[in-house]
């Protein structure tokens, strides 16, 4: 979770820094992801066993969770091609 989004006034509150996730993915030569903020709805959701993408699906949250989804797929992808790794088999 990147930052705390206040349900009232809509206010994002950095409550555990800002861009230390973006930091170390650049220092580990690594993309960095995304964004998920911090709301309560993830946190209800979740305690009821029902993800937001299940209840919420139209949801800004929930396309912020598509996108991140997207990019693990596409590097996913990538490190698959990438991959000269074939086990080789005996008989």
């Amino acid at each position: 979770m990147s930052y705390f989004k206040c349900p009232k006034c809509n206010e994002s509150s950095y409550i555990f820094g800002q861009g230390g996730a973006r930091k170390t993915a650049e220092e580990m030569d690594l993309k960095f992801l995304g964004e998920i903020p911090l709301e309560m709805e993830i946190r209800s959701g979740s305690d009821e066993g029902v993800p937001i993408v299940i209840s919420k699906p139209d949801s800004v949250i929930s396309q912020v969770y598509g996108n991140v989804a997207e990019k693990v797929v596409m590097r996913l992808e990538e490190v698959d091609k990438e991959q000269h790794f074939r086990p080789d088999i005996s008989l």
